[in-house]
C-alpha cells in the first residue's frame, strides 16, 4: 500500500482545519500530492462549527488558496478544487472527487457537538468509508486545535479473523519513512454463552489456552515484520478490545491506530459498537480506517 496523493476536505472551519498537521506532516514526509477540495452545499447553513459557512465559489477558493501557499513554501506539490455545482449530499461529492483525483488517502475531522450516533453514524467520513473504498485519516477533535504532529509509535489493533495484510501494509508504508515503531495488540473474543456456563475451572483453562494461542500468532507476526521492519512489539491484552486498545493508546502513546473496517465501513466485530464509539469520541486520537474489501 502507499499513500501517494491525499485528499483534504476543508468546510472553512478551525476544526476542520485540525487535521492540517497530521496530513501535511504525512504529505512532506511521504512526497505524496495534497489536494484541498471544498464542496458547495445546497441550502448551507449560516455557519458550521460556530463560525461562518464558506457560501461561495470565490470564497472557497481564496480560503484553499491561502492555505496552499502554505504548503507550497514547503515544497509540498498542492492542488485546490471547488465544487461549485451545489450538492445535497456532501460525502457522495467527496467520494466522487477522490476517484476522480486518484487520491488514495482522504483526511479529515471527527467533531461535532451533536449527539454520539450522529457524529459516528452520521457523520461524512463515516459515510465516505461505508460508500468507498479509500483508507481515511482521521483525527477526533472536540475543539480546534493546531499541532505539530510526530509519529513515534503506530498502534496496529490485529483481527485475525479479518484483514490482517491491509492493516499491516498501510503502518508499513507509514511507518517506515518515519521510522516509527509498530505496536502490534489482539484482545480476546468476549467468551461466549456456552464458555461461561463450563466450570470455572475449564472455562478457567481455556481462556488460557486461547490467551497462549493469541500471542504465539501474534508473536509470530511480530518476529516476521521484525525481521523487515526492526523490532515490533506485540500485546495480548485480557481485557475488552475497548479497554485493551484505549489502555495501549494511553501507555505507548501511540501517535496512529491502524483500524480495519468491514465490508460495510463498519468497525470488524472484533470492535464491538462500544468501542467504536470511543475511538471515534475519544478527543486527541489520530486514526487510519481502513475498509476490508
Amino acid at each position: 500500500m502507499r499513500f501517494t496523493r491525499i485528499l483534504i476536505p476543508l468546510d472553512g472551519s478551525r476544526l476542520a482545519e485540525a487535521v492540517l498537521p497530521a496530513a501535511c506532516a504525512l504529505a512532506a514526509r511521504l512526497g505524496a500530492r495534497v489536494l484541498f477540495l471544498h464542496v458547495l452545499e445546497r441550502e448551507p447553513p449560516a455557519a458550521v462549527h460556530g463560525e461562518s459557512h464558506l457560501a461561495g465559489a470565490d470564497e472557497a477558493s481564496s480560503y484553499l488558496e491561502q492555505h496552499a501557499q502554505r504548503l507550497r513554501a514547503g515544497d509540498i506539490a498542492v492542488d485546490v478544487h471547488v465544487h461549485e455545482r451545489a450538492v445535497g449530499d456532501v460525502a457522495a461529492a467527496i467520494d466522487r472527487h477522490t476517484h476522480e483525483f486518484e487520491a488514495d488517502l482522504i483526511a479529515m475531522c471527527a467533531h461535532g457537538r451533536t449527539n454520539l450516533r450522529t457524529r459516528l453514524m452520521g457523520s461524512i467520513a463515516e459515510r465516505i468509508l461505508r460508500g468507498g473504498s479509500i483508507p481515511i485519516l482521521l483525527r477526533t477533535v472536540h475543539r480546534a486545535e493546531v499541532g505539530s504532529f510526530e509519529l513515534r509509535k503506530v498502534l496496529v489493533p490485529i483481527d485475525f479473523g479479518h484483514d490482517v495484510d491491509s492493516a499491516i501494509s498501510a503502518a508499513r508504508a507509514i511507518a517506515v519513512p518515519y521510522g516509527a515503531e509498530i505496536v502490534l495488540l489482539s484482545a480476546l473474543e468476549p467468551a461466549t454463552p456456552e464458555t461461561a456456563r463450563l466450570f470455572p475451572g475449564t472455562s478457567a483453562l481455556m481462556r488460557r489456552y486461547e490467551h497462549d494461542d493469541l500471542a504465539r500468532r501474534l508473536g509470530e507476526l511480530a518476529q516476521r515484520l521484525g525481521r523487515e521492519l526492526g523490532e515490533v512489539q506485540a500485546i495480548v491484552d485480557d481485557r475488552p478490545p475497548t479497554d485493551a486498545i484505549l489502555a495501549a493508546n494511553e501507555a505507548l502513546p501511540a501517535d496512529l491506530i491502524v483500524v480495519v473496517t468491514d465490508a460495510h465501513g463498519r468497525l470488524s466485530r472484533w470492535y464491538d459498537p462500544p468501542t467504536g464509539q470511543q475511538l471515534l469520541g475519544r478527543p486527541g486520537l489520530t486514526l487510519l480506517l481502513i475498509k476490508e474489501l
